[in-house]
């Protein structure tokens, strides 16, 4: 026979390659093989590769307390409304256990456990609202509740005011919002102008068709029902101080 003839044939045999092979046997070694791999040896190396970043990451984390970053919003009361304003009070100095938590008037602490529930910024200015009431014999619940209704508890307000009740006529801006140097101000002129202008045995039913006389021309009678909502809210805060 020719030999370039069997040299040809040898050639077309040799360029098969493994998977070309009539014989498969090396193929199948070799599926077994990384068959077992992902089966057994895989998991158990990526298991102690994951470990080892684990523990390089352990040992080179940096803890940082206390980090705070600065607001931005130019909107919140950043002088009044900080969480360190209760620590500067004498209340903490007085609270020393459940037991003794009464030894301050429990409409302060109420007022001010209320004004915080709804992220009140007068929430430091609890005992204004009850010493301010005391002076004109107004209902303690009142000025604190209109907020409520008016602003959300101080939360929405003319920029710089520290009107909570929607108060005209006093130092005003151009729209007509009365304006006052501080929580404190408004609190003790709100209440002072409530008890001399329309009484102190008044409800807010009866308060309404003038502190708001859209209101009191609505058969619902959102504002003097809201207003009365509040009221009694705070005197469940009052009933149940131990429980929040």
């Amino acid at each position: 026979m020719d030999r370039g003839y069997i040299s040809s044939m040898t050639k077309k045999v040799n360029n098969r390659g493994i998977f070309k092979s009539k014989n498969k046997f090396p193929l199948t070694i070799f599926l077994l093989s990384f068959i077992l791999y992902l089966l057994i040896l895989s998991p158990a190396i990526e298991k102690t590769i994951q470990q080892i970043v684990i523990n390089q990451v352990r040992n080179s984390k940096e803890l940082t307390l206390n980090y705070l970053t600065p607001l931005s919003n130019s909107q919140v009361y950043a002088q009044e409304y900080s969480l360190n304003t209760l620590s500067t009070t004498d209340l903490l100095e007085k609270v020393k256990s459940k037991t003794e938590i009464r030894t301050e008037d429990p409409r302060v602490i109420a007022m001010q456990k209320f004004l915080l529930a709804y992220n009140s910024p007068m929430y430091p200015y609890a005992k204004n609202f009850i010493e301010e009431a005391e002076k004109y014999g107004l209902d303690w619940r009142l000025v604190a509740s209109i907020s409520g209704v008016e602003s959300a508890f101080g939360n929405l307000v003319p920029r710089g005011t520290n009107n909570g009740w929607g108060w005209r006529g006093e130092n005003p801006t151009e729209q007509g919002w009365s304006q006052f140097d501080t929580w404190g101000h408004g609190i003790a002129t709100v209440t002072r102008r409530l008890a001399l202008g329309y009484g102190t045995n008044l409800t807010p039913f009866d308060i309404e068709s003038t502190y708001c006389p859209p209101c009191g021309q609505n058969p619902a009678h959102l504002w003097a029902n809201g207003v009365s909502r509040y009221m009694r809210e705070l005197d469940y805060y009052v009933d149940n101080l131990d429980t929040f």
